[in-house]
């Protein structure tokens, strides 16, 4: 089968580089008439009034980056540059539970990117270790635990090909609190992890436990 030719960009569009590189050597008034323009042209790209936000923060104007930041989210609510956006401006206001939520919203949209995932334990790291109630979880009859206490993510490789830059095994819970070892390990050819010794043990719930793992490799070879 031949491959289709790639649409030209949108010539329309050049601005938002002219923005970017006015933005990167400080020319900020510059910049944002470029940015503005082009969002007045665009009103429905979400690049544009990312960009905006960006130069607004540049100029510590955080209310004016607050405001393009949510304009491009209402373009598209995946907007990655609008989610870090707006974690950086709560993480600067030490408000870290909307740090911590933009930021997970960016993860799911781009879960290869590092740089959010840093930014996740930096601002994990940020709050105190232990919250004064047990945490609510989205699905409490399953789940896997992937950050430690302080809320550092646990490391090790997740889900097919992530696995073949290592492996991790990590504790799980089923209904009713059943514990098991959920492993991804190297060479397995299969995108899922094994789930080992489901039931072995039980998770109390509706209140704060300590648990401890020890994890001991085979001699190479």
């Amino acid at each position: 089968m031949t491959d289709l030719p790639l649409a030209p960009p949108d010539p329309g569009h050049a601005f938002l580089d002219l923005g970017e590189r006015l933005r990167l050597r400080g020319q900020l008034e510059a910049a944002l008439s470029v940015a503005l323009a082009g969002a007045g042209r665009y009103p429905s790209l979400a690049a544009a009034h990312d960009l905006v936000g960006r130069i607004r923060a540049d100029q510590g104007d955080d209310d004016g980056a607050r405001s393009a930041w949510i304009a491009a989210l209402e373009c598209d609510q995946g907007a990655v540059g609008a989610l870090k956006g707006l974690a950086f401006l709560a993480f600067r206001r030490q408000d870290l539970a909307e740090a911590e939520r933009r930021l997970e919203a960016a993860a799911l949209e781009a879960p290869r990117d590092t740089t959010i995932l840093a930014a996740l334990d930096r601002v994990r790291a940020s709050q105190p270790a232990f919250r004064e109630e047990p945490i609510q979880f989205d699905d409490p009859d399953a789940g896997i635990l992937l950050f430690d206490a302080e809320g550092l993510r646990l490391a090790g490789g997740v889900g097919g090909a992530a696995a073949d830059a290592g492996f991790s095994a990590r504790l799980m819970w089923r209904e009713g609190g059943r514990g098991e070892l959920y492993a991804y390990l190297p060479d397995r050819g299969v995108a899922h992890g094994l789930s080992i010794g489901r039931g072995a043990w039980r998770f109390p719930t509706g209140r704060w436990g300590e648990i401890e793992q020890e994890i001991v490799l085979n001699d190479p070879g």
